[in-house]
């Protein structure tokens, strides 16, 4: 087995989503929104990671949605098996964590 790890994060797609999250000062309120919601509705930091995730992948997704060309069938395939590999909960931890950290 490959260990695939990149940066710290659990593969490179997943460290780049995170990246590009960041840099998307909308995306990154959005989720912080919904985290600080989820964090006032549930205590165990697992069931805000896998709702938050949830949120994140779909923002992604939003991207994807925006880019996709009909006529690039290779490349939406291309994007979409990538899209797969992203780990949307970890995502989701390193918010929870921030703004945890941010609230003490």
């Amino acid at each position: 087995m490959t260990d695939k790890t990149y940066n710290g994060w659990t593969n490179y797609e997943t460290w780049l989503a995170n990246l590009w999250l960041g840099e998307d000062s909308y995306a990154t309120e959005e989720i912080s929104n919904v985290c600080l919601d989820l964090m006032g509705s549930f205590d165990d930091k697992s069931d805000v990671d896998y709702r938050l995730g949830d949120t994140i992948k779909n923002i992604l997704q939003g991207y994807i949605d925006v880019a996709e060309d009909p006529q690039c069938g290779f490349v939406t395939d291309l994007i979409s098996a990538a899209f797969q590999e992203i780990n949307f909960r970890e995502i989701a931890g390193h918010f929870y964590d921030e703004l945890k950290e941010e609230q003490e």
